[in-house]
């Protein structure tokens, strides 16, 4: 799933259609002006007076919305960041593989040899990939507050010394072993980053599942039951015995729908989810904030303040 960061200024008015219907009137003004992703997540009050959304009630509108998305980007940001450790420490592992392989091969015999593989340097340049997406995920996107610039200057050191020791006119071994040395010192200052930049109690956090329900024919009932908070976050209750949703075995209490067919919900009215629901057919795919494991039973601690009652999907 993209990052709001990422969105285009035609997601953002995508995306409003389904807010208020009170904010219906602003969108032109959004899309006159361009509001991307990026200006979405960090617009203030001032931001919205100049697209002419004066009344502070609006305004309260708007940025409660808003306040969602951040917080679904800021987590979408900390699986990136998790995701592409996951890819570093992968060519960390091939490299050391690669020089692995490289050693046990009979013909390996003359360690004053000056040709590298190119096995290992194609490994050298997939580890220097993956701590380069790496800093630009942290650059990008600061997940905490902590002061991360003597580790990225780190981590870009440890990159440059990698790119120079390849071209250095030192043996295969010298070159092998050193490479081995930095590629470690990477992983590791990476794999730390990652730790300080994320927050412990996500570890329990919930997670987002694609669901796919196939072949819904056009005005079929889902089966979905949905109660939403008074701020747009929408939390099944449960689902109709024999229904599209049931048969999936994976739609539950507690999950959030975040996305149908591509498209955040998160922010809307619940008619307008509704409708969005009841207007697809074919196969429907949703993105849903699945439960911490390990937790049972239904109890959405965001349903307060609640403006609609809970709804089955026609």
């Amino acid at each position: 799933m993209e990052a709001v960061s990422e969105w285009s200024p035609q997601q953002v008015l995508d995306w409003m259609t389904g807010l208020d219907d009170s904010l219906q009137q602003y969108i032109p003004s959004f899309q006159n002006q361009r509001v991307d992703g990026k200006k979405l997540l960090t617009m203030s009050h001032q931001d919205l007076l100049s697209l002419g959304v004066a009344r502070v009630g609006h305004q309260e509108l708007v940025l409660e919305a808003v306040d969602l998305l951040c917080a679904l980007n800021l987590g979408l940001e900390s699986d990136l960041l998790r995701t592409l450790m996951g890819r570093m420490r992968a060519a960390h592992q091939n490299l050391s593989s690669a020089v692995s392989q490289r050693r046990k091969n009979p013909a390996y015999q003359n360690q004053n040899s000056h040709q590298p593989s190119n096995e290992s340097l194609s490994a050298v340049m997939h580890l220097i990939t993956a701590a380069k997406s790496v800093l630009s995920c942290l650059d990008r996107s600061p997940i905490s507050t902590s002061d991360l610039t003597s580790t990225k200057s780190t981590i870009i050191q440890l990159c440059l010394e990698l790119t120079s020791t390849v071209q250095k006119d030192l043996t295969v071994f010298q070159m092998e072993e050193k490479i081995l040395e930095v590629s470690q010192a990477l992983n590791a200052v990476c794999e730390k980053t990652v730790q300080m930049t994320s927050d412990p109690s996500k570890r329990e956090a919930p997670c987002l599942e694609e669901v796919h329900i196939p072949n819904v024919k056009p005005g079929e009932v889902l089966g979905l039951y949905i109660k939403s908070t008074y701020d747009g976050l929408h939390v099944i209750t449960g689902t109709t015995e024999n229904s599209p949703a049931e048969k999936t075995q994976r739609i539950h209490a507690g999950d959030e729908v975040v996305q149908v067919n591509q498209q955040t919900v998160v922010g809307w009215q619940l008619k307008h989810l509704v409708n969005k629901l009841r207007a697809e057919s074919g196969t429907i795919v949703l993105v849903l904030k699945k439960r911490p494991c390990g937790t049972s039973g239904f109890a959405p601690a965001p349903l307060k303040n609640l403006r609609w009652r809970p709804l089955l999907v026609q």
